[in-house]
């Protein structure tokens, strides 16, 4: 009978075969027939080796996952399994904002290409109002970017009484229903804290079918849930759409500690404490104060102005080379292809 030796790789331990080469050249580790990588956090400790070679293999504690030193950098392994998507909307454009964002923490360093440092497009898709725009040519990821001042000059939707800490603005909001009787169609909304559109303003309806019930009205009755106007249309919805009052603003930076000026009512140094923004079309719809109004009511129907100043943000923002259309939300998926 002959008898076949295993190839051990322990030089120091004859008899080990606790890590050898089988008949078939795998390494295999005991009777487990598996191999434990050498492992290591990216810096610190247990980094990576200062001078790496091609094909130089290792489990990475950091990150968690398994990277080889390919050309002339770490990638990590691509798995077969699907990843999370992360839809991420970064507000709407004013035809003036460039910068958005920051991007949810699944876009970092550690996720893109070793061979593309600029960041450029991915793991990531973004879209303007349904619309795929493509890296570097309408878009770039840039980290901590410089965001210039900002001012935004959003209406009032109801009048704000003296001594009030937050204000309410005409916003744009997804319908949920819509019929007609009477010659009078009535949107309905997801119920609001305040009225958020006011008679006799303009109200901008679109996505709604059927199509009479679209296009620029004059508002005739509004409450915290519906807005009324005149119109020929009949039918109920079909598709939901959203309805924009004029005088709506979609910030595109951080609000939060902006100044508030544009009424005799507010205070000197009045400054913007807390936002609401509507879910879906990114809107804003109120605003709550530093300090309460003195002195008198504000008017529904006043134009107020808020300036943020320059700043710098914290993150991955994106950048574009046109800034989006007023009123076009600007989102981003996540997540592809870790």
């Amino acid at each position: 009978m002959r008898f076949l030796r295993r190839q051990t790789l322990n030089r120091r331990a004859v008899y080990d075969n606790s890590l050898y080469l089988d008949t078939n050249n795998n390494i295999v580790m005991g009777t487990s027939n598996t191999l434990v990588l050498p492992s290591g956090t990216t810096s610190g400790t247990s980094p990576r080796p200062y001078v790496p070679a091609p094909g130089m293999m290792r489990y990475n504690t950091t990150t968690g996952n398994i990277e080889v030193y390919q050309g002339s950098g770490w990638r990590s392994l691509r798995y077969k399994e699907s990843t999370k998507i992360v839809q991420q909307n970064l507000g709407a454009g004013d035809s003036a904002t460039v910068y958005f964002g920051p991007l949810n923490s699944l876009y970092s360093p550690s996720n893109v290409s070793s061979e593309n440092n600029n960041f450029a497009g991915q793991n990531v898709l973004v879209v303007v109002e349904n619309v795929l725009q493509l890296a570097v040519s309408n878009y770039t990821v840039v980290q901590n970017p410089t965001l210039s001042s900002q001012v935004y000059q959003p209406t009032t939707s109801v009048a704000v009484a003296t001594g009030s800490n937050t204000i309410s603005f005409s916003t744009s909001l997804t319908v949920v229903s819509v019929g007609a009787s009477g010659g009078v169609a009535t949107l309905v909304f997801n119920t609001q804290i305040q009225t958020p559109f006011r008679v006799g303003q303009t109200i901008l309806v679109t996505g709604v079918a059927p199509a009479a019930y679209n296009g620029s009205f004059t508002v005739t009755n509004a409450s915290p849930s519906s807005v009324s106007y005149t119109s020929s249309a009949s039918g109920s919805m079909t598709i939901s759409g959203v309805v924009t009052g004029a005088g709506t603003v979609y910030p595109g930076t951080p609000i939060i500690g902006a100044t508030v000026t544009g009424s005799g009512f507010l205070q000197s140094a009045t400054l913007v404490q807390s936002i609401v923004i509507e879910p879906d079309t990114n809107a804003l719809i109120s605003i709550t104060l530093s300090k309460p109004t003195l002195g008198g009511t504000i008017a529904a129907g006043t134009t107020l102005t808020i300036t943020e100043g320059t700043q710098v943000g914290s993150g991955y923002y994106l950048f574009f080379s046109s800034p989006p259309p007023y009123g076009k939300i600007v989102t981003a998926l996540l997540g592809f292809d870790q």
